[in-house]
């Protein structure tokens, strides 16, 4: 993966309001979140939600060869977010949403196979609904999965492979 990459793909995160708007900002701000994220129990989510949550996250990033949103703690860094960072009413509809997503795949996304979470979530997906929706939800859940990913040490060490801030670049130099 190269820097330009990565960057484009943080950028796409920039719908959450507390991220810095700056990409070598947004990059230390997530670094900085995933070293206070409490890895002895939940904060914001409930044991089903944070099931359903982590569902969903490996569906977005699932584990290839190369490690999948679960495996570097995407759950719990969402998990603190929302504890954290995000006001009551926000937090709220996010919750509802996440209901709304569960409901309206029959009870239990975390129960359907494999095939059919990928094919409910395709349906969602690009899909701008009210808040508290299911396609609200499932819209804020893939930028907070896709910014807690590569913001994680174990994906900056084992995945991107290159330092996201370059050194120093001279352009257009004559010799």
């Amino acid at each position: 993966m190269h820097r330009r990459d990565l960057l484009q793909i943080l950028g796409a995160c920039s719908v959450l309001p507390f991220v810095p708007r700056e990409a070598g900002a947004a990059i230390a701000f997530g670094r900085r979140l995933h070293k206070s994220v409490h890895t002895d129990g939940l904060e914001a989510l409930n044991p089903d939600q944070a099931r359903l949550v982590a569902s969903i996250a490996d569906r977005i990033i699932p584990r290839t060869d190369t490690p999948g949103a679960s495996d570097v703690g995407v759950t719990e860094f969402i998990d603190h977010l929302l504890a954290h960072w995000y006001e009551n009413e926000a937090r709220n509809r996010f919750m509802a949403g996440l209901a709304d997503l569960d409901r309206r795949a029959g009870g239990s996304f975390v129960e359907l196979s494999s095939e059919r979470q990928v094919a409910f979530l395709t349906l969602l997906d690009g899909v701008k609904g009210a808040p508290g929706t299911a396609e609200t939800a499932f819209a804020i859940l893939k930028s907070l999965t896709v910014y807690g990913y590569f913001t994680s040490e174990r994906v900056v060490k084992e995945v991107t492979r290159e330092p996201i801030i370059p050194g120093r670049f001279d352009g257009c130099v004559w010799f």
